[in-house]
């Protein structure tokens, strides 16, 4: 059983479906349905689609495929191709969650899963057995639905596996007790704006623009649409309170690569905010239980990494069940948890590190120059977004260490402030490498 039936849930479903297993697929909404989402999804993302099959529905959304990046740091700018693959469908894409998650949904039908739709869980099925950890009340075994619509009072929809594929509020993890670990309060909020009849030039490109306080994430969505996302710090979050649509134009005015684009358009429908996202890992299997996507682990949005994420874990998490059904189950979902904590630990602080508060430390921007002058440090930095590089071939020590000697030895940044900054980045790899292999865990709710 799959609770959750958008970028996780779905393929989930189809896998197990095709595989040959009965599935039940449950949600609260109807689709299409829309909810927040950068719904950015980069190479690896776009193959997941790919092997699903569903492309062709993604790109009949009118799409663009967004070949190019275009970011500045501060002084820092590129714009380079979309790094890609051979084998590839294409670069990345940018297509909103209302008609993505339908396209998922209906794919999983198609592949035999049963729907459960404007279904909520409203408790778990549990019985004692063998497989039991000491101490745990017994082992899921399905769950609760109330049935919107008039259907009747809660059924029961029992299962020898329940996932939670339900979002970052994930109630399945509630339900199990699942802790919390590695949690960060976000330092910034997001706000969502769409233009219709954006001037943007082919070929298309993603924008991202941080400097001073400011950042902004744009580019061409589905539809005919213009996507612009604004992450104002959390101290601004009183002027988008009173008022949303004056501080948005506002803060996409101060970004004349984006000002310039939509400033012919229109904007189209009501702004979405997202006021608190902190970032998280959830404990993720136990007896019977296991959890993927955004309810296992939310990391900042400023990457918009979140839907390539879920695609991948459903893949990996599908063959995990299918290959141990019969046997092992529950050690498999355990090594397929340390698998996805190893996979994501450093995209977690590196798209912490992204949607911080305050001005990018200068060492870091002595890095990210440096690598921009080396034939296709744009490509291999981008692959970082890709998820196909790691953070830490970008960030090692060396570079760290040149990129100080450069700084120091150019004596244009106070040197005091340059090894302040340095201090501060050691220090917190440290702390992080530590958490790592001793997390801190928060109680479940």
């Amino acid at each position: 059983m799959v609770v959750g039936a958008r970028c996780a849930g779905s393929p989930l479903a189809t896998r197990l479906a095709e595989g040959g297993l009965s599935v039940a697929l449950v949600d609260r909404a109807a689709f299409p349905s829309d909810t927040l989402s950068t719904h950015i999804f980069q190479a690896e993302g776009v193959a997941a689609l790919g092997r699903l099959g569903v492309m062709e529905q993604v790109r009949a959304t009118g799409a663009p495929w967004i070949e190019r990046a275009s970011m500045r740091l501060d002084d820092v700018t590129v714009t380079v191709p979309w790094p890609t693959r051979p084998g590839d469908p294409g670069p990345q894409l940018c297509v909103r969650r209302s008609l993505l998650d339908a396209i998922l949904v209906e794919r999983a039908a198609a592949a035999g899963a049963v729907l459960h739709l404007g279904s909520r869980v409203t408790g778990l099925v549990t019985e004692s057995g063998r497989g039991l950890r000491s101490g745990h009340a017994g082992r899921t075994a399905g769950v609760r639905v109330h049935r919107s619509g008039g259907e009747g009072d809660d059924v029961e929809l029992r299962a020898p596996l329940v996932v939670g594929a339900d979002g970052r509020a994930s109630t399945v993890g509630r339900l199990v007790g699942a802790r919390r670990y590695h949690v960060v309060p976000n330092q910034r909020f997001a706000c969502w704006g769409y233009y219709q009849d954006a001037c943007w030039e082919r070929p298309a490109s993603l924008v991202i623009e941080r400097w001073g306080t400011e950042f902004v994430v744009a580019c061409p969505a589905d539809s005919g649409l213009y996507l612009v996302i604004v992450f104002p710090p959390l101290d601004r979050l009183g002027e988008f309170r009173a008022d949303a649509e004056g501080a948005f134009a506002a803060a996409v005015a101060r970004c004349p690569a984006v000002a310039d684009v939509v400033g012919g358009g229109r904007r189209e429908g009501r702004l979405s905010p997202m006021a608190s996202h902190p970032a998280f890992f959830r404990e993720s299997c136990g007896p019977g239980w296991a959890l993927v996507g955004d309810a296992g682990h939310f990391k900042d949005p400023a990457p918009g990494q979140g839907i390539s994420d879920a695609l991948r874990q459903a893949d990996r998490l599908a063959a995990v069940v299918l290959g141990a059904w019969d046997h092992g189950l529950d050690a498999a979902l355990r090594q397929w948890t340390r698998w996805r904590d190893a996979d994501a630990f450093e995209m977690h602080w590196f798209a912490t590190d992204m949607g911080r508060a305050g001005t990018v430390p200068l060492v870091l921007l002595e890095i990210v120059r440096g690598m921009l002058a080396t034939p296709d440090g744009g490509g291999r930095m981008f692959d970082v977004f890709n998820h196909r590089a790691r953070p830490s071939e970008i960030l090692t020590p060396v570079q760290l260490a040149r990129a100080t000697a450069r700084l120091l030895g150019a004596g244009a940044q106070p040197r005091r402030q340059v090894l302040e900054e340095v201090r501060d980045v050691v220090r917190e790899e440290v702390r992080r490498r530590w958490l790592n292999r001793w997390p801190a865990y928060v109680a479940a709710g």
